[in-house]
């Protein structure tokens, strides 16, 4: 059976396109190819994911040239490396995969029940966040972006939306790049509390790397701004627990919460 069918007008506005393979009216692709499952799978790959050879490529220059792909990207570069929104949708994915594993097949508690002499809210607020990772992402990413930006404010080279792709890009990666060693880190139950420094280190390591390339500075200087971020992060934790806390024992107190 032949599997190519001949195509003469966009079969979505009429426009002629037999000598070309996109349509000049409306930007459709022209579709020659019978489907197959083949086909099929490459064309779901192609919408959500655009896996082709820039897949492997975007992970790759991500690890060792992380600057590159992100200064391409902040300047109009769409074509070299995966796109960010299809880059972070795939790690979006892969974070709801690991929590739901880490639960379900390795029975690994979850950090809402370690905590028993917490407030509800705080529990609450765990529990959500562990199960709706997606909703984490969208929390972090601007807030590690205020942070960044701000550490880095003397240099001004990139505004808080292009921190916000840096951080996405950051997050991202560091969730695909550990997605199997974490897998392998399930196994061992009883060694989980230990590993998770393992990996922070790791997030540690390759933030430094990847904002001395960006802002083309020493070591030492992205360590101490960055020992200043961390302290930052801690205070505004503190304070939000403390403040969480507060509110919680208010609201007990006036029989607004049981």
């Amino acid at each position: 059976m032949n599997k190519t069918v001949t195509i003469n007008n966009c079969k979505n506005c009429g426009y002629n396109i037999k000598d070309v393979n996109f349509c000049s009216n409306c930007g459709a692709k022209k579709i020659t190819k019978r489907i197959t499952f083949k086909n099929l799978l490459t064309e779901i790959s192609e919408v959500y994911l655009n896996v082709d050879n820039t897949f492997i490529k975007t992970i790759r220059d991500l690890t060792i040239k992380p600057h590159l792909v992100i200064d391409d990207y902040i300047n109009g570069v769409r074509k070299k490396h995966l796109n960010l929104p299809s880059y972070f949708l795939l790690s979006l994915t892969l974070s709801t995969i690991l929590t739901f594993l880490k639960e379900k097949a390795f029975n690994i508690a979850s950090e809402s029940e370690k905590l028993d002499d917490q407030s509800e809210t705080l529990k609450f607020f765990i529990e959500v966040t562990e199960k709706y990772p997606t909703l984490g992402y969208f929390l972090l990413i601007p807030f590690y972006s205020f942070i960044s930006r701000f550490i880095f404010r003397k240099y001004k080279k990139y505004n808080f939306t292009e921190h916000i792709v840096i951080n996405t890009y950051l997050i991202a990666h560091l969730t695909i790049l550990t997605f199997i060693p974490y897998l392998i880190s399930f196994s061992f139950g009883d060694y989980i509390e230990e590993s998770s420094f393992v990996f922070l280190g790791i997030q540690a390591i390759y933030a430094t790397f990847l904002f001395k390339n960006l802002y083309k500075i020493k070591y030492i200087k992205v360590i101490v701004k960055g020992l200043i971020g961390f302290l930052l992060i801690l205070l505004i934790f503190i304070g939000l627990a403390v403040a969480m806390a507060l509110s919680t024992k208010f609201l007990e107190e006036y029989g607004f919460l049981n």
